[in-house]
């Protein structure tokens, strides 16, 4: 399986650096859910700009159908991980209440469990990713692990502009992270003189405060040299002297 993974995921990301489109990371990351993770099945289902979720890819017919009803009768574990933004497991459909129609439906095709992964961006879900199994059983948390990868790099896919603009984009973004280095060197260095302490010291503190309250270290670092936030007031880690 290893060989199988690196052989997908390489795959997966040098599309992301080329000019292949948007379309095929899709059909890899599908590809990849089957061939390495050991779906029977797999699919996307995505939010159109109207709110509408519609089926974008499917790995073969049947699992097309399931994802067709899914959308059509807004009902299903695809559907509940995109309104959630989070993982949907459905261990036994033969025992599944949640969705009626989806659970015959699915088990007429030949699947009795679903993992369904969301596909996130910036902080929302903006579509799932369908992993259907023809026998019944709880995934194990590295599979479910490596399909979140997955949907996520099809995300990262999806949202990369196409041509000069995407060029354009790295220069800015390249420059902004330059910018955001020299701000966070600023703030560390207010942290370490305003509490007396080492570079090294102060970088974990920072770190720690922007892990801590999932922000940004770039907001983090805006914080500190504003003065909105004072080196006293972050949070300290447990166990660090």
């Amino acid at each position: 399986m290893t060989d199988r993974l690196a052989t997908g995921l390489v795959e997966i990301t040098g599309g992301l650096t080329d000019e292949r489109g948007d379309p095929e990371v899709l059909f890899q990351v599908t590809d990849a859910c089957v061939q390495v993770l050991g779906a029977t099945a797999t699919g996307v289902l995505m939010v159109d700009p109207h709110g509408v979720v519609r089926v974008v890819t499917a790995s073969d017919e049947g699992a097309e159908f399931v994802e067709l009803l899914q959308a059509q009768t807004d009902q299903g574990p695809c559907v509940d991980c995109v309104r959630t933004g989070e993982i949907v497991v459905a261990t036994d459909l033969s025992h599944e209440t949640r969705w009626p129609r989806f659970a015959t439906a699915a088990m007429a095709a030949g699947y009795h469990a679903v993992d369904a992964l969301p596909m996130r961006l910036d902080g929302r879900a903006v579509g799932g990713l369908n992993l259907l199994y023809a026998e019944p059983g709880e995934s194990p948390r590295w599979r479910r692990d490596l399909a979140q990868s997955l949907a996520d790099l099809a995300v990262l896919g999806l949202a990369q502009e196409p041509g000069a603009r995407r060029t354009e984009r790295l220069f800015e973004r390249t420059l902004a992270a330059v910018n955001d280095r020299a701000k966070l060197a600023q703030a560390v260095g207010m942290v370490a003189g305003g509490l007396g302490i080492d570079v090294d010291h102060a970088w974990t503190l920072v770190r720690h405060h922007a892990r801590s309250r999932q922000i940004a270290l770039r907001v983090v670092a805006q914080a500190l040299t504003s003065g909105s936030l004072r080196p006293s007031d972050l949070d300290h880690p447990v166990g660090l002297d």
